[in-house]
């Protein structure tokens, strides 16, 4: 009988649309546009990009969500980046690091917005 593994995850992902851009701290200059962002979390995002990056960089990214305004700003280091489609689409995990108690709170919002719709 196959059992269902327990959960190993520490935060609840959220599927939702959102805009995100992101650049490798100290290259700022080298800003890139997510179109694709696959889940986020309190503790990271998953998502897809056109730009491979380095096992441990540090990446700052800026993440907006349609019911908040203003982007929130969000640092972490690439856990896993995996080649997607050859040489064109590449899906990153990034963990975040040092998330301020106001990016916490506004993740806490998206992970709780439009559950009372969903019920």
């Amino acid at each position: 009988m196959n059992q269902i593994p327990d959960e190993r995850r520490k935060y609840l992902r959220i599927y939702r649309n959102f805009i995100m851009s992101y650049y490798e701290k100290g290259k700022s200059i080298a800003r890139h546009n997510v179109s694709q962002v696959n889940n986020v979390s309190k503790g990271g995002v998953n998502f897809s990009s056109t730009q491979p990056l380095n096992q441990g960089a540090i990446v700052i990214i800026d993440l907006k969500a349609p019911f908040i305004s203003d982007s929130i700003h969000l640092e972490g280091f690439v856990v896993e980046c995996k080649e997607k489609v050859s040489e064109v689409i590449y899906e990153i995990r990034l963990q975040f690091q040092d998330v301020s108690q106001e990016s916490l709170t506004v993740l806490q919002k998206i992970e709780t917005y439009g559950n009372d719709k969903e019920e």
